[in-house]
């Protein structure tokens, strides 16, 4: 039933939201306020943001360095810098990136903010924690705002992250992903094993008739 209500969601909404996402837009949440820049993926409309925010702000980050793959608009950056963290954000969209800058400095909160593809623009060093909020339609996106809704052919986006995850792990390290319950998890999961990774649920909570799973990566030991 929930699946048929967003299938109609979805026919009747989606035309407004995409003309209201045409121009830049203010958000505002927990007393961060944001310019959410055209092609840039906007909290307001999608669960996922919301979900990830509000666990962030019951997690104790204070003095954690925090790396966000696929950064956005950079509200969950901004929240865990609000906390305390001291935080790295990455995007492929570039205009992601001035977004999140622009965000960091109107809120005078400082993030470091790297234009990258998943890892590739950064240094191989260790981070407390990671979170990331992916992409996870298959198939190539076609303009800089696909780039929060497809993860590529064959799924490129979830085996170049977890291939290149123990570069930026050490055993201590948490590693925090959100995906819904409209995506394909059995591929993910799949993927996720092949590199010695299981994905345990956390936290799950429904916004507007859709789940939300926030899963922690777990390092397998391969010899066990």
């Amino acid at each position: 039933m929930n699946r048929i209500i967003r299938q109609l969601m979805s026919w009747f909404y989606r035309p407004i939201l995409e003309r209201y996402l045409r121009r830049d837009r203010p958000f505002r949440y927990d007393g961060l306020e944001l310019i959410i820049l055209k092609s840039v993926f906007h909290p307001a409309f999608f669960g996922s943001s919301k979900v990830f925010a509000g666990f962030l702000k019951q997690q104790p980050l204070a003095g954690k360095k925090l790396l966000e793959v696929g950064c956005g608009s950079g509200l969950l950056s901004l929240v865990a810098a609000k906390a305390g963290a001291v935080v790295t954000a990455v995007d492929i969209n570039p205009t992601a990136i001035a977004c999140s800058r622009a965000n960091a400095q109107n809120n005078h909160l400082r993030i470091e903010v790297v234009h990258s593809d998943i890892f590739q623009n950064l240094q191989q060093e260790a981070y407390d924690i990671i979170i990331v909020n992916p992409p996870f339609f298959e198939g190539q996106a076609k303009e800089d705002s696909s780039y929060a809704w497809y993860c590529g052919p064959d799924f490129y986006f979830f085996n170049t992250f977890f291939r290149e995850l123990p570069n930026y792990t050490e055993p201590h390290s948490k590693v925090w992903m959100i995906l819904s319950e409209v995506c394909d998890l059995k591929p993910i999961k799949a993927i996720a094993a092949e590199h010695n990774y299981q994905m345990p649920i956390i936290h799950q909570e429904t916004r507007l008739f859709e789940a939300f799973l926030i899963f922690e990566i777990q390092a397998v030991d391969a010899a066990g």
